[in-house]
C-alpha cells in the first residue's frame, strides 16, 4: 500500500510537471531562435519522466527538459551528407528529494537505422551525451515513437554509466495544434541551448 502511494505521488509529480512545462512553453512567444523556415521538417517535444537511478528501477530521478528532431515520419533513405538526420535534447534531472539537480544534453546524433512496427517508429544511432565527467561521443541511441504522440529515449547504460537508470527516457510529442500561436521553432546552430534558456 506504501509503494502504491509512492508511485501515485509520482505519477502525480510527473502530471504537474507536465503541465508546468506546457505552461512555460505557452508563456513564451518564441521559445526557439533561429533564421526563418529552418523549422520546416521538424518536430518538438517535452520530457517528463522518472527514472530509477544506476542499477534500480525503483523511482529516484525526475526529468524535465525539451527536445527536437528532422527524424519523425522519415525513412533513412530521406537523409544524406547535406541532410543529415539530427536529434538534440536539453533536460535537467534531479531527486525526489529536490536535490542534486543537474542538466544534461544529447546532440551530434548519427542516425544508423530505422525501423517501422505497427504504430512504432524506431530510430537507431550514435550521440553525444554530456555526463558530469564531460561528454561521451557516440554513445549508442534508441529513439521510439509511439503513435506520434510519445516518446522515448534509450541510452546504452554501460556508456553512460548507467546514469539514467536502465529504463528509457519517456516524454511527449508537440502536434500542429500544440505548436499554434509559438512562434519560430528551430534550435540554433543545431543545438537546444537556445531552448533551454528560454523556457
Amino acid at each position: 500500500m506504501i509503494v502504491q502511494k509512492q508511485i501515485l505521488s509520482i505519477v502525480t509529480a510527473v502530471s504537474v510537471l507536465g503541465t508546468t512545462v506546457g505552461l512555460a512553453h505557452s508563456l513564451n512567444a518564441a521559445p526557439y531562435i533561429g533564421h526563418a523556415g529552418s523549422a520546416k521538417g521538424w518536430t518538438y517535444g517535452t520530457i517528463a519522466s522518472i527514472q530509477g537511478g544506476g542499477d534500480t528501477t525503483h523511482p529516484t530521478w525526475i526529468l524535465s527538459g525539451h527536445w527536437g528532431t528532422n527524424l519523425i515520419n522519415k525513412t533513412k533513405q530521406d537523409f544524406n551528407q547535406t541532410n543529415p538526420a539530427k536529434f538534440d535534447a536539453s533536460f535537467t534531472m534531479v531527486l525526489l528529494n529536490g536535490s542534486a539537480k543537474h542538466s544534461h544534453h544529447i546532440s551530434n546524433f548519427s542516425l544508423t537505422d530505422v525501423k517501422d512496427e505497427n504504430d512504432t517508429k524506431s530510430y537507431s544511432g550514435l550521440a553525444t551525451v554530456t555526463l558530469r565527467a564531460g561528454p561521451m561521443k557516440e554513445v549508442p541511441v534508441e529513439i521510439k515513437v509511439f503513435n506520434n504522440n510519445v516518446i522515448s529515449i534509450w541510452f546504452d547504460p554501460t556508456k553512460v554509466n548507467s546514469h539514467f537508470g536502465q529504463s528509457p527516457i519517456y516524454g511527449t510529442v508537440l502536434n500542429k495544434k500544440d505548436m499554434e500561436g509559438k512562434g519560430p521553432m528551430s534550435p540554433q546552430k543545431g543545438n537546444m541551448t537556445m531552448m533551454a534558456k528560454s523556457w
